[in-house]
């Protein structure tokens, strides 16, 4: 009997599970399955830990996981898998188009997980064939034509691996390393090289006088923000339910400050208030359509190109479209739509781009802030790059499909990359209560935007030494790095993947990317090395897929696509 192991049992990985559960069963195929996962509510992963804090939110609305189905019933050797509900169906989701999206906390969405894995282990779990083992891999060596997975708790060994682990810690860049080695030697110091998990802040979070630096102001920031300001001195009160507008109360004296900071300090842009606002920016199935045939008409080709313009001149004509559809609730222009067109181009192409459409990022970032909260509210007129980011985020799925696995250069796989991440400041931008927040705790003098655009930093025995270009300076005893590592393949430092590599059983698709894949999730291995039988789905594939972040792509047609494949190949032996 063929034995499988899937190793990471997230979101990615329950649904793997689900998939190939429903390949074998339509196949009616027996193999021996293995699960390793070393946290303790398999389904979740850490980003949906059911045991994290109320105050880390999901970014996505509630109402978009429409996209989380319903599993059906699997009847698999003579055991049945009863049918688990959708998320929506489970949570009895149900919002008219003028109500405010909700963005619940992420705990919510890993009960529903972790119960929708439960409901598989409740029915498999007689079966000799199938084994969930709680613990860490740490290695997998290629040995006598078997892949042996080795853990702290011993060793197995298989004929395939599909790895769906997320993120993964890097190598320390420079900046921190220079920091943990001079706070190893500052008694006084504290440094925090990761943000998550969120509750290892549980030391510091009720300190009176202190100074508590951020490097980095996303959503990561927001979690950090949050966990630490909803305290035993304080808490936020919302005062306008139709705005969010957040007012943040003392019960007593803390003297607590935080200073986020980051490389331009521009701020996250926050999601349209509703769905009825949300579709101001939907693009028509036809230009969705459209747009999907001129991106594959590039990646699926073996065209040579070295610009991305494949991307951008069909992406600029749907923004362009719906931005003069908006007409009073934009911002007053002449424009026509190829103008319209050119400056989307250049605002694409130059993120430093000025025009009187296009928000002035030289303005305060409290009033920064204000601005996107009130386009997203809409009430003022929404500028064009507020537009462009919200029609993005429609498009990305239509994006991440039709680009993955593209047949281009590695170069341009990097730009299309590039410029997705750096559309995510408004496309995967947060709830409007959480940038009111942050307003609220500028208000109530606990959290300093003064600092926020890349402050010169110096190490003093008191600590961090923050100056702004005005000459301002702030002085901080604990640093909590809230910046999330890119998957760059070879400044992974987790054992497992360090062994793979130097195994020469992976390789990445670029110095800076992830691991290369064929479109049904197998790895390409080095020329003149033997083809493994290992699978990878998820974030360490960044590269050849895009869009592996997102909580809906796991639920997607390449997890599908490689549990049809692994049975077409158990068919084939």
């Amino acid at each position: 009997m063929k034995q499988l192991a899937i190793i990471g049992l997230g979101p990615r990985g329950l649904y793997a599970l689900e998939q190939l559960l429903n390949a074998l069963s339509n196949a009616n195929k027996i193999i021996g399955i293995y699960v390793f996962d070393a946290t303790s509510n398999p389904g979740t992963g850490n980003v949906w830990d059911k045991s994290q804090p109320d105050s880390n939110w999901i970014n996505i609305t509630e109402r978009a996981l429409v996209g989380i189905e319903r599993r059906p019933k699997i009847k698999y050797s003579n055991q049945t898998i009863e049918s688990f509900p959708s998320y929506h169906d489970w949570c009895q989701f149900s919002q008219n188009s003028d109500e405010p999206d909700t963005f619940p906390a992420r705990n919510k969405l890993g009960n529903y997980l972790n119960a929708r894995y439960k409901s598989i282990e409740i029915a498999l779990k007689e079966l000799e064939t199938y084994k969930f083992k709680k613990a860490e891999v740490k290695n997998i060596n290629l040995k006598n034509e078997k892949l042996e997975i080795i853990t702290n708790k011993g060793s197995w060994q298989c004929d395939d691996i599909l790895l769906t682990i997320g993120h993964q810690s890097t190598a320390l860049s420079d900046q921190l390393q220079e920091w943990q080695s001079y706070v190893s030697s500052h008694n006084s110091l504290v440094i925090f090289e990761d943000a998550y998990p969120i509750t290892q802040l549980k030391a510091i979070k009720n300190s009176t006088d202190i100074n508590i630096g951020i490097r980095g102001f996303g959503l990561a920031m927001i979690d950090v923000m949050r966990y630490l300001t909803i305290n035993d001195f304080g808490n936020f009160k919302v005062i306008n339910n139709d705005t969010f507008e957040t007012i943040y109360y003392k019960t007593t004296a803390q003297e607590l400050k935080l200073i986020p900071f980051s490389l331009d300090g521009l701020p996250l842009v926050p999601k349209p208030l509703n769905e009825r606002i949300d579709s101001w920016y939907q693009p028509t199935k036809e230009e969705l359509d459209s747009f999907k045939s001129e991106i594959e008409a590039v990646s699926h080709q073996t065209i040579e190109t070295d610009t991305i313009d494949f991307l951008t001149h069909p992406i600029a004509k749907i923004i362009s479209r719906v931005y003069l559809d908006l007409k009073a609730n934009g911002i007053s222009h002449t424009l026509s739509s190829s103008e319209l067109e050119a400056i989307i181009l250049n605002w694409l192409n130059d993120d430093h781009y000025n025009h009187p459409l296009i928000q002035d990022s030289n303005s305060s970032t409290y009033k920064l802030i204000q601005n996107y909260i009130e386009m997203a509210l809409g009430t003022i007129p929404v500028s064009l790059d507020y537009c462009i980011g919200q029609v993005w985020r429609h498009c990305q799925p239509t994006l991440y499909k039709a680009f993955s696995h593209a047949k281009v250069t590695n170069d341009i796989i990097d730009k299309v990359i590039g410029l997705d991440e750096r559309s995510k400041r408004y496309s995967y931008g947060p709830p409007i209560e959480s940038m009111q927040q942050i307003l609220a705790l500028v208000d109530a003098d606990i959290l300093t935007l003064d600092f926020v655009t890349d402050p010169d930093i110096d190490l003093t025995a008191k600590g961090w030494a923050l100056k702004n270009s005005n000459n301002k300076s702030i002085n901080c005893s604990v640093m909590i790095n809230s910046v999330l590592d890119a998957p760059k393949l070879h400044e992974v430092n987790t054992p497992l993947i360090k062994d793979l590599l130097q195994n020469d059983l992976i390789q990445p698709i670029h110095s800076k990317l992830g691991i290369e894949t064929t479109a049904d999730g197998y790895v390409i291995t080095p020329e003149n090395k033997d083809d493994v039988p290992i699978a990878v789905l998820g974030r360490l594939a960044k590269g050849s897929v895009i869009g592996v972040d997102a909580i809906l792509e796991c639920f997607g047609p390449r997890i599908e696509d490689w549990a049809k494949a692994y049975v077409k190949r158990l068919n084939a032996n």
